[in-house]
C-alpha cells in the first residue's frame, strides 16, 4: 500500500515509464467517480495474484474539514463509504467531487465512433444533474433488458405486450436525457470556440452539432414503436438516445478527415475547458488531472494552456510526465510553489 499527501495547488507526479503515474492519477479519478477513467472493467483494476483493490482519499472541503472516503472492490463487489458511513446508491455520492483528465488517448473524440462523444457527454451531464444520471443508468438498464429480450427470442415468439412496457420506460427515461442534451447543445460551441481561439491564437469556424435521435423529446416512445420491426430484425434497439451523435465540424466538415493534428489538439483542449467552465458554472471546482499533457501540445500550446488554468479558480491541478525538470520549466512561470512526487 502506497500513501500520498498532496499539500500543493499544483502537483507534478514524476517518474520512469511504467512505474505508475498513470494509475495514480486514476486513483484520484476512481475517488471522484467510483470508476476507472481508462479500465471499464474492473477486474482490470486489480493488481496480478489479488483479489481486489482499496482506495481511499481525504477531501478538503470550504471549512478545511478533512473528508474520508473509501472503495473497496472484491470478488465483483463494490463498496463505497464516506466518514465510516456506507453509501447506499453509487447516485448519491457521484457528483459530491468532481475531476477532469485529459489523457492522451481523448482524441478519440475528434477521431473516434460516436459512443466516445456520447459518453464525453454523458459525464459531464452526470456531474451537474443527478437526475440525469439516475435516467441515464435506468436507460441503460433497460435498454439491456430489451436487446437481451430481442436476442434471445425468436422473431415469431416476440411478445408485443412486453415491447410496450420496455418501450414506455425508455420513453420515460430517454426523453430527459435527450431534453438536457438538447440544452447543453445550445451553449457547448461557443465555449469550445471561444477556448480553441485562446489555444490556437486565430478564429475558425468550429462547429459541434447535436444530432438527437428526434428533435421532439416526447415523440420518443412513437419512435421505438415505429422501429419495433427494424429492431426484431436486428436483433437489437436500433435507435434512441443511445446512437445519438455529436459531429465536430470544421468549415462545416468533419473535423475527423478534414482538422490537422494541430487543429485537433486545440480543439481538444477546447471541449475539455469548456466541460471545466461548465462545471464552474454550476458552482463545482474539479480536480484537474493531465496525463502526460507534455506529449500532448508543443510548448507554445501548452504555455497559453496553463495561462488560461491559472486565471481559474481550481483547487488543485496534477500532472504526469518523466522528468521533474521539465514541469518546473514549463509550468514553473504560470504556477507557484510546484510540489514534485518522484515514484
Amino acid at each position: 500500500m502506497q500513501s500520498f499527501s498532496f499539500d500543493a495547488k499544483v502537483i507534478g507526479i514524476t517518474g520512469k515509464n511504467g512505474i505508475g503515474k498513470t494509475n495514480l492519477l486514476d486513483a484520484i479519478y476512481y475517488l471522484c467517480f467510483t470508476k476507472s477513467y481508462f479500465q471499464s472493467k474492473e477486474i482490470n483494476n486489480v493488481q496480478q495474484g489479488r483479489e481486489g483493490f482499496r482506495i481511499e482519499g481525504h477531501f478538503a472541503d470550504t471549512d478545511d474539514a478533512r473528508e474520508a472516503t473509501c472503495i473497496v472492490w472484491k470478488e465483483g463487489k463494490k463498496k463505497i463509504t464516506e466518514k465510516g458511513i456506507l453509501v447506499e446508491r453509487v447516485t448519491d455520492y457521484i457528483g459530491k467531487h468532481t475531476a477532469l483528465m485529459i489523457a492522451p488517448d481523448d482524441i478519440e473524440l475528434i477521431n473516434g465512433a460516436s459512443d466516445v462523444r456520447r459518453k464525453f457527454i454523458d459525464g459531464l451531464l452526470a456531474q451537474a444533474d443527478s437526475q440525469y444520471l439516475e435516467s441515464l443508468l435506468s436507460y441503460q438498464k433497460i435498454l439491456m433488458q430489451r436487446n437481451a429480450y430481442l436476442k434471445q427470442t425468436p422473431a415469431f415468439q416476440i411478445n408485443t405486450d412486453l415491447l410496450e412496457v420496455y418501450d414506455t420506460q425508455l420513453a420515460q427515461h430517454g426523453s430527459y436525457l435527450i431534453t438536457k442534451r438538447q440544452e447543453l447543445s445550445a451553449h457547448l460551441p461557443e465555449m469550445v470556440c471561444r477556448f480553441y481561439e485562446s489555444i490556437a491564437l486565430h478564429s475558425e469556424n468550429i462547429g459541434i452539432a447535436y444530432k438527437p435521435s428526434t428533435t421532439q423529446p416526447e415523440q420518443l416512445k412513437e419512435l421505438l414503436v415505429y422501429n419495433r420491426r427494424r429492431d426484431i430484425e436486428a436483433r437489437r434497439t436500433t435507435a434512441g438516445p443511445h446512437t445519438e451523435d455529436w459531429q465536430i465540424l470544421l468549415d462545416g466538415n468533419p473535423c475527423k478527415t478534414h482538422a490537422s493534428q494541430g487543429q485537433k489538439k486545440s480543439l481538444l483542449i477546447g471541449m475539455k475547458l469548456a466541460q471545466l467552465e461548465w462545471l464552474r458554472q454550476l458552482g463545482k471546482s474539479p480536480l484537474i488531472l493531465l496525463d502526460d499533457i507534455f506529449e500532448k501540445l508543443d510548448q507554445e500550446r501548452l504555455s497559453r494552456f496553463f495561462s488560461l488554468l491559472n486565471q481559474l479558480d481550481i483547487a488543485q491541478i496534477f500532472m504526469t510526465h518523466t522528468q521533474s525538470e521539465s514541469i518546473e520549466m514549463l509550468a514553473g512561470p504560470h504556477f507557484e510553489g510546484i510540489q514534485i512526487i518522484d515514484l
